[in-house]
């Protein structure tokens, strides 16, 4: 027999009281969970390449990898969490819609993934790439990669 997997929950604010309508808490709660955001790196072909390679890293190329979307993300989950939190209670209690929500989420975990972004710093570049750069910073040539780092809203799949 498998063991029940553990997981934490945090509960918004949110009171119920007897002048509160549920069926519009439940309407904002369905336009809410319809959507998700996704953050990632937005360009073309040859960009969504360079991005790949150094969030996964290419052994054939003797790349390490450099995970900038997926750690800045888990950096970033506190804060994600806490927004959600607050502003789940602001959505339900008809201060904002949804749609903006979901928004500012976007905009604190982007701008957390860019923090991390310019923060990387292992694993270092090598003696010789380095020396040939002028520079131990990471991914400082790839400004292109860094402004192409966005997020978007979109429907979220049914298996839920």
């Amino acid at each position: 027999m498998s063991k029940a997997k553990r997981t934490r929950t945090r509960r918004a604010n949110i009171e119920i009281d007897e002048t509160t309508y549920l069926p519009d808490i439940l309407k904002k709660l369905k336009r809410l969970t319809a959507s998700e955001t996704h953050i990632g790196a937005s360009g073309n072909a040859e960009l969504a390449m360079i991005a790949g390679i150094h969030e996964y890293g290419s052994q054939k190329a003797g790349i390490p990898p450099r995970s900038f979307i997926r750690s800045g993300r888990n950096k970033a989950a506190a804060a994600v969490s806490k927004l959600a939190r607050t502003g789940l209670t602001a959505v339900v209690e008809g201060n904002k819609q949804p749609e903006q929500l979901l928004g500012e989420l976007g905009e604190l975990a982007k701008a957390r993934v860019l923090k991390n972004f310019d923060k990387l710093r292992t694993p270092p570049l090598s003696p010789i790439y380095a020396r040939r750069k002028g520079s131990n910073k990471l991914l400082i040539e790839e400004q292109q990669l860094r402004d192409s780092i966005t997020y978007i809203i979109v429907p979220r799949r049914s298996s839920r």
